[in-house]
């Protein structure tokens, strides 16, 4: 396969969030959608569950309204193994649902400030829906897990391989 062909399999992606683990294998992606933004979808981020191929275990869709998680190994990647509502997970990480404009960025990243207390409680000894996140096998993973914005990520499904391409330096970079 030349690299012209191999470019045409890859599937691009850049979700506003991604948590690695110690090895810097994939946990989750996170895509986030503001109350106004017309882009971005749940079948988007359950494309890159299948995209992935078994390789990123979970994806996470976020609006206004809802938390949506969908895992590889359930029986049905379109279903979400859990729904949480938005509000009342984001809101102790400074998310204040309004009239207002809220962006698909600032859901991502109130989201990884939740994500981190959920691996690391610098928050709080238990983190808004720190049992449902347990019960469907993310916690575990989340478990000094690092969190990544700014990643793009390319995915050959056929050939299960991914390549983070990081836009920001990280702290073990220097």
């Amino acid at each position: 396969m030349n690299a012209e062909q191999l470019e045409k399999t890859v599937y691009r992606i850049k979700p506003e969030v991604v948590i690695l683990d110690d090895d810097d294998r994939i946990i989750l992606l996170v895509k986030a959608k503001g109350n106004r933004e017309i882009y971005g979808n749940v079948s988007e981020a359950i494309s890159w569950l299948k995209a992935g191929n078994g390789a990123i275990p979970f994806v996470m869709f976020i609006d206004i309204e809802n938390i949506q998680i969908f895992k590889w190994e359930s029986g049905n990647l379109s279903a979400p193994v859990c729904i949480l509502n938005t509000a009342e997970v984001l809101s102790p990480y400074g998310l204040e649902i309004s009239d207002k404009w809220i962006s698909g960025d600032y859901l991502g990243s109130t989201a990884q400030s939740w994500l981190n207390d959920l691996g690391y409680h610098w928050k709080s000894p238990t983190p808004p829906a720190e049992e449902q996140i347990a019960a469907i096998g993310l916690l575990s993973l989340l478990k000094n897990g690092t969190a990544q914005p700014e990643v793009e990520i390319r995915i050959d499904s056929k050939l299960r391989y991914i390549v983070l391409k990081y836009f920001f330096a990280r702290p073990d970079d220097f």
